[in-house]
């Protein structure tokens, strides 16, 4: 007899194995959509994923290229870069933003809020602070903060300080000239960046392995060669700071240039900047108003209106005229001198900067004679020089003039010209009447190697006068220093030919002018005859013990030329300064 016990094994088995045939069917299943994933994966879709893999785990980065080095004519350093460490944070990293605000702000000084912010944001990069001292970079590495990183980055350096800000200029936190030779020439100054491939984890942290390499070598910058002179600028800051501070200008500027190939020597602006920290003053001081302010200068320009009119031979040195004592009615104009003469001599005219004398002399030139004579001089264009901001002054065309303009244009109104203009075109007095154009470029060099630019020889205008008339003018300008207005630009060891100036200040709203605001210059040449420099210094608006050009201006550019030539070891005169009388 058969037990129940015994039916229900074979039940039993056959349960046991139905179960087991559909586990193993399901793994069999399971197994087999892993293997059509993993083939999807590898095969179908490999190439996406590879790419995918790519851009985690290699990472394609900038090497930086460091900035080419800015020298003066004499190769000391004015501008150049070093390494420093540059802090920043991978948010997704940071493991408590909180706190890690809190130390770097402690440590950097920066604002913990915008740090608490930033760490909060959903990227994988911030800037902390850029540019560290290295002993803050080293704190921040020895504290190991997750997600805190840092890198090279180049910082910009100015060892002379301030000398020379406004040429030199400036550059933004990333090396991009703003300002001066900085801006003008960055394309050469910055160089070529390289690429490099390296390889990182998932939370783009490198590690260097053998698979690293460099896509591309960084290309240094070139060097640039100034022709200005560290030790002249020197000279031209400190002279033109002390008259700034004895006179209350509202700015004040002074050039210095090589009579002989128009090179640029010194170029002060005031008030100046700190090319290291250019925002910590007034954006308006960061103005190189020697190229990109224009003024009337007044009579500094009747040696131009004299010279004309002696090269078309409409006058001669000895031509006379009446000045009228010191007032003089156009129709219904009156013009009047400082102090009265009766019958002048063009060369006497020059020498006591009558008004009066000049207009006639303008008077008989013409309208079309002095207006291309002061277009002959370069007046109206802008010079050309290789510095941002160069405006080219204003000299109406000739259709805008009327019959008075002849008048006003002789003695320097009507004509808005800038510093660096005028002081250029009285290089035409040291060279036979050629203008030599103004150059702040010596030569470009690779670095540390040879020069790929160089200035050479002096580029030349058209000529202004001829060489007799140059010659004529520069003896009067002589006059002027040995016995007329310019009498406080004479010193005993080098003889200066000069001209004084004191013009009204435009309106700002060009309806006439400033009453009681004026512009004092003065520009030298030296030593005559064989002159070797022209300095213009000019002052906008002196305050403080007159304002006449031959009492503010004169004597600054008289100790500029005797410091500037002492420097260049130019032999001193043998024959002291006159007191009075023709020389």
């Amino acid at each position: 007899m058969t037990s129940a016990t015994d039916t229900e094994r074979p039940r039993a088995g056959r349960a046991l194995r139905v179960r087991a045939t559909m586990v193993i069917a399901a793994l069999l299943l399971v197994f087999a959509l892993l293997t059509a994933r993993l083939a999807q994966l590898q095969i179908v879709e490999a190439d996406t994923y590879r790419h995918y893999a790519e851009r985690q785990q290699v990472l394609s980065r900038e090497l930086s290229a460091p900035r080419g080095r800015v020298f003066d004519r004499r190769g000391r350093l004015l501008a150049a870069s070093v390494q420093r460490y540059s802090i920043f944070a991978d948010p997704k990293g940071v493991r408590e933003p909180d706190a890690t605000a809190a130390i770097l702000s402690e440590v950097l000084g920066v604002s913990r809020r915008r740090l608490e912010q930033d760490l909060r944001k959903d990227r994988y990069f911030v800037w902390v602070r850029r540019q560290v001292p290295d002993r803050l970079a080293q704190r921040v590495r020895r504290l190991s903060l997750p997600g805190v990183h840092m890198r090279r980055e180049s910082k910009r350096l100015y060892p002379q300080g301030r000398l020379g800000a406004h040429v030199i200029g400036f550059t933004d936190i990333d090396g991009r000239g703003l300002a001066g030779v900085e801006r003008t020439m960055d394309a050469l100054l910055r160089g070529r960046p390289g690429m490099e491939t390296v390889l990182c984890d998932g939370g783009r942290r490198i590690f260097r392995s053998e698979l690293d390499r460099v896509d591309r070598e960084p290309f240094q910058g070139f060097d640039v060669h100034l022709s200005l002179d560290a030790y002249i600028q020197q000279i031209a800051e400190e002279e033109l700071a002390r008259a700034f501070e004895r006179h209350g200008p509202e700015a004040a500027g002074a050039l210095v240039l090589d009579a002989r190939d128009g090179s640029v020597l010194a170029m002060a602006s005031l008030p100046a900047f700190d090319p290291q920290n250019p925002t910590a003053t007034p954006v308006a001081n960061q103005r190189n108003i020697a190229i990109t302010d224009a003024y009337e200068f007044g009579s500094v320009m009747k040696p131009f209106s004299i010279a004309a009119a002696l090269d078309a031979g409409a006058v001669t040195p000895k031509t006379e005229f009446d000045c009228h004592m010191g007032e003089w009615h156009i129709g219904a104009r009156r013009l009047r001198d400082v102090q009265g003469h009766g019958v002048l001599s063009v060369s006497d005219i020059l020498c006591h900067s009558s008004n009066i004398g000049t207009a006639q002399v303008a008077m008989r030139l013409g309208i079309e004679g002095l207006y291309a004579g002061m277009r002959a001089f370069g007046f109206g264009r802008q010079t050309g020089i290789a510095l941002p901001g160069e405006i080219g002054g204003i000299v109406r065309p000739l259709r805008a003039w009327n019959s008075y303009s002849v008048v006003s244009v002789s003695f320097g109104q009507e004509l808005a010209l800038t510093p660096l203009a005028v002081a250029g075109a009285f290089t035409a007095f040291a060279n036979d009447g050629v203008v030599v154009h103004p150059r702040i470029i010596e030569s470009i060099s690779v670095p540390d190697g040879e020069a790929v630019y160089t200035a050479g020889e002096p580029i030349t205008g058209n000529r202004a006068v001829g060489p007799t008339v140059a010659a004529e003018v520069l003896h009067m300008m002589r006059r002027v220093v040995a016995e007329g207005t310019g009498r406080n630009a004479r010193m005993d060891e080098y003889p200066v030919a000069g001209k004084t100036g004191t013009a009204q200040l435009a309106r700002e709203d060009g309806r006439g002018y400033s009453e009681g605001r004026y512009l004092a210059s003065f520009a030298g040449l030296a030593p005559y005859p064989d002159c070797r420099v022209v300095v213009l210094v000019f002052l906008k608006n002196p305050t403080r013990e007159g304002y006449y050009g031959g009492r503010t201006a004169a004597p600054v550019v008289r100790d500029i030329i005797r410091r500037t030539l002492r420097y260049m070891q130019v032999p001193e005169s043998e024959t002291p300064a006159p007191d009075g009388g023709p020389v």
